[in-house]
């Protein structure tokens, strides 16, 4: 009897798994869009390397259809990564030439290869009251020209009154020389000195391409040893017009004719002094004294482009011996 049961069950269970009555399939899969690919040889790089190419020449990848997220590759960073390499560059066509937009007009009394310099008259005069113990004794003229890269200074001083009749006296000096990077560059200096029926005549002759410099009263004359920067005592003037130095001590050798110097000038803060020509500012540049030697100092004009406007002398015991004090001023561009 009970095997009778369980084959009747077992008939059931089949009968029913076969007629599917209790059971859902389920759904269909859709049907994934058709993929292509197209091989290409690669030749192999490192894992960073190809990572840089990647970042360098992202492609360009049709949108694929909505599926399950995936996650992102992460590329661990490398120290010194190789660079893929690179096809050869072609070569580099060569470079125009500059084009020039815009350029400054040289001043009037150099030419092109001179040198810049401040800007300052190709031409002037400076006149000047001399004075000896606050008393007229005559006057000097100072002249200056500078032509291209040479450049000619001219000093000339005559008494008047009654020294000009019972004791004429004349200085004239003349520096010649050309304009280098460095400003006024001697070449010739002359000093010429008259007092009653005396005269004497000194002459400084500059070699700078041998570094010597042959001086002395004419007809003895000596060669020395020609420092760089060496000025004659007409130049040195213009020279601190063209090249102002800093406040402090400055060391200029220069000379009257006879002898070269090396000697100290002390820069020293700009005041104003009275002239004919109104209360100017100037700078003061004086020598700094030795015993048993001459000295001199100039005020530089610094609202008249740093001309000489006043020249004290003195003697070797120190004194002020002169003065050449400025009353008028003439320049010309031509």
């Amino acid at each position: 009897m009970r095997l009778l049961a369980a084959a009747a069950l077992s008939v059931a269970a089949h009968a029913a798994l076969l007629a599917g009555s209790w059971l859902t399939l389920p759904d269909p899969v859709p049907e994934l869009p058709p993929l292509s690919a197209r091989l290409q040889p690669l030749t192999p790089l490192p894992a960073a390397a190809r990572a840089i190419e990647a970042q360098a020449k992202p492609q360009r990848i049709a949108a694929a259809p909505r599926t399950a997220p995936q996650a992102e590759a992460v590329i661990p960073a490398m120290p010194n990564p190789v660079p893929a390499a690179e096809p050869a560059a072609e070569p580099a066509a060569p470079a125009a030439e500059p084009v020039v937009v815009a350029s400054a007009a040289p001043t009037v009394f150099q030419t092109a290869e001179a040198p810049p310099l401040p800007s300052f008259p190709r031409k002037g005069r400076i006149t000047y009251s001399l004075t000896m113990n606050d008393a007229p004794v005559g006057r000097t003229v100072q002249t200056w020209e500078f032509d291209g890269t040479q450049y000619t200074l001219g000093s000339q001083s005559e008494s008047t009154g009654l020294i000009e009749v019972f004791r004429p006296t004349r200085y004239h000096y003349l520096s010649k020389g050309t304009v280098s990077d460095q400003g006024l560059r001697p070449e010739r200096f002359v000093a010429s000195v008259k007092r009653g029926s005396r005269s004497e005549e000194s002459l400084a002759v500059f070699n700078w391409k041998e570094g010597q410099v042959r001086l002395g009263r004419m007809p003895q004359q000596d060669t020395v040893v020609l420092p760089p920067g060496s000025q004659d005592v007409i130049s040195f003037m213009y020279q601190l017009a063209l090249v102002p130095p800093a406040p402090g001590r400055i060391t200029l050798p220069f000379t009257r004719g006879r002898q070269l110097e090396t000697t100290g000038f002390d820069v020293l803060p700009a005041e104003t002094i009275d002239t004919p020509l109104g209360r100017l500012r100037a700078v003061p540049v004086i020598q700094v004294r030795e015993t048993g030697r001459e000295s001199l100092a100039v005020w530089l004009a610094t609202e008249y482009r740093n001309l000489p406007i006043r020249i004290r002398f003195y003697n070797r015991d120190g004194e002020l011996s002169g003065e050449q004090l400025v009353n008028a001023i003439q320049i010309s561009e031509q």
